[in-house]
């Protein structure tokens, strides 16, 4: 990279007499480290040394990366790359195979952003994310995937008993929910509520009621057939799962 220009648009400011004061070639030395940072920020970042490796080692360097990386490790990774200015093209096939195996919202999240843009992935996307939608619908996950999801047209059946508003929030149809539950024995009248993992009391025949008052984010239950194993006699009409946030 060359930096003349740099150079030559500091030297006359940083000009000094030779009989210059003590003062002056302090001025001196801070201009020359002043330039020195200049020079150092117009280096292209390329912390991972990418670009000194040849074309196979780089390759194979990113793909096993990438297979072995997870969370914000992987984060970073792909990040640095992108910072290098490396063509992720070649990586197809690494990325969206990290994509299907992928368990953690933020990693399907952050390689579907990734991939996004380029039509040609849109069947593997839209094939991880129907696949793992137990996965990444729940809390703030849910909403950031859904805006995704609108925003690059993605073929996603939403979940049953709950529909998306304009702002791609979810919004649920608890009476719905709770009516195909018990007619499939799934659950009681009356099941255990935990909210955010605490436990609400109710009055009973007030559960419906009680649902509507709350922010729901995500619904999950557990079924009276396991239910009572893991919470003894409170747990005979099965867990319904409230999250808030």
């Amino acid at each position: 990279m060359k930096y003349s220009c740099i150079y030559h648009k500091y030297k006359t400011c940083f000009s000094f007499n030779r009989a210059g004061t003590a003062d002056s070639k302090v001025m001196r030395l801070s201009a020359l480290l002043f330039v020195f940072a200049i020079m150092l920020s117009c280096k292209t970042n390329d912390s991972l040394g990418l670009k000194k490796m040849s074309t196979n080692e780089r390759n194979d360097y990113i793909a096993s990366n990438i297979k072995a990386r997870n969370g914000t490790d992987l984060g970073n990774f792909i990040y640095h790359i992108q910072e290098s200015k490396i063509d992720l093209k070649p990586f197809h096939h690494p990325l969206t195979d990290k994509l299907l195996s992928s368990n953690y919202p933020y990693d399907i999240y952050i390689l579907t952003n990734l991939l996004v843009n380029n039509k040609e992935y849109q069947t593997e996307i839209e094939q991880a994310l129907t696949s793992k939608i137990k996965i990444w619908d729940t809390g703030n996950w849910s909403e950031k995937f859904w805006s995704l999801i609108k925003e690059y047209h993605l073929n996603i059946e939403r979940p049953g008993f709950s529909a998306m508003e304009n702002n791609s929030l979810k919004k649920y149809n608890v009476e719905a929910f709770m009516k195909t539950k018990i007619e499939n024995d799934e659950l009681g009248k009356e099941p255990l509520l935990m909210v955010n993992w605490s436990i609400i009391s109710y009055e009973e025949g007030t559960l419906i009621e009680t649902l509507h008052k709350l922010n729901i984010k995500h619904i999950d239950y557990t079924p009276k057939s396991q239910s009572v194993s893991l919470y003894g006699k409170r747990g005979i009409d099965g867990v319904l799962n409230i999250t808030t946030y």
